[in-house]
């Protein structure tokens, strides 16, 4: 039953997450704050509770889940909806768990990177699908009469938080193979 809370309440979590994130292009602090409570909450209660528990281990996943996007962040790689979701799922999952589902986030987000890449090239060309791609890394702008380079305004395509729900999943449903956490 403890497994199931979790598994549900981290589904849940990162579907709604994933939703926000999309239609609005954010993840809001009423999501991300109780979430990683909760999650620290759970695992200290858990014991008490004779449920299964991760201890400590949740506050590690924590902070572990908030420095995993906290450079990127700094860089403008990333937004603090995305470093504060990653620390409330560390919160849940742990550490181990965690980073197995940021390394599949990461696959699936560049998988649909380069899905959309190619979808560009055999519509409009690879001269012009390059130069779409190379503006929304950055690498372009439009040169003023002061030799300032303007940047453009970057639209994600995809909101981090899909691929992230999705390597989520797949960690959970494993786990509930498994029968472990």
């Amino acid at each position: 039953m403890g497994m199931g809370i979790l598994v549900v309440a981290v589904a849940l979590y990162v579907a709604i997450a994933a939703g926000s994130d999309l239609r609005m292009h954010r993840i809001p602090n009423f999501i991300t704050v109780p979430a990683a409570i909760l999650g620290l909450a759970y695992h200290a209660l858990a014991p008490v509770l004779g449920l299964p528990s991760l201890g400590w281990m949740s506050l590690v996943g924590f902070a572990m889940g908030f420095g995993l996007l906290l450079f990127p962040w700094m860089l403008g790689g990333a937004g603090m909806g995305d470093v504060k979701l990653l620390a409330a799922l560390g919160a849940w999952l742990g550490p181990f768990w965690l980073f197995f589902a940021f390394a599949l986030s990461m696959v699936i987000a560049c998988g649909i990177a380069l899905t959309v890449l190619f979808c560009n090239v055999a519509k409009h060309g690879v001269a012009r699908a390059g130069k779409k791609f190379s503006a929304a890394l950055g690498t372009t702008g439009n040169a003023g009469t002061t030799g300032n380079v303007e940047k453009k305004k970057v639209r994600r395509i995809v909101p981090f938080a899909v691929p992230v729900a999705l390597g989520t999943w797949l960690v959970l449903t494993w786990l509930v193979h498994r029968g472990s956490l």
